[in-house]
């Protein structure tokens, strides 16, 4: 475990998003073995926001915002980018792999314990097969 702490930025790119889920992220860092933190729109956004970001190139997202939401735009998603001796490292699979593992353990210790409704799940982008997406985890 390497007992790691979100940074004062990480901890600003949060704000909006559904508090149970910033305590699973705080939880989850605590007990990773891996550092990671939360980018600049890895949180929740405005339509405007999410607009933007599905204008980029290449494409980081395939919901404007508008017409088709983001679970971002209701503060249940949230992007995280993995730390290694290089910096930010958005494409170490198996570290964001391992780091799901902790996610998703986490998130039934908190369901158990009532943070989270039985309805609840956590998903990783990085289990989907359409457009697989390794730094992104929503609750539905």
């Amino acid at each position: 475990m390497g007992n790691f702490k979100l940074s004062k930025n990480s901890k600003a790119n949060l704000k909006g998003v559904y508090a149970p889920i910033v305590d699973l992220i705080v939880r989850a860092l605590k007990k990773s073995e891996h550092d990671f933190g939360i980018p600049k729109h890895g949180g929740k956004r405005s339509p405007q926001e999410q607009n933007n970001l599905f204008h980029l190139k290449p494409r980081v997202t395939w919901k404007d915002g508008f017409k088709n939401l983001s679970y971002h735009q209701s503060g249940m998603a949230f992007d995280i980018f993995v730390f290694d001796e290089h910096g930010a490292c958005w494409d170490c699979r198996e570290k964001y792999k391992e780091i799901w593992e902790v996610i998703k353990e986490e998130f039934e210790l908190m369901k158990a314990e009532g943070l989270f409704s039985e309805d609840q799940n956590i998903y990783w982008g990085g289990n989907w097969t359409k457009f697989v997406d390794i730094p992104h985890f929503e609750v539905r």
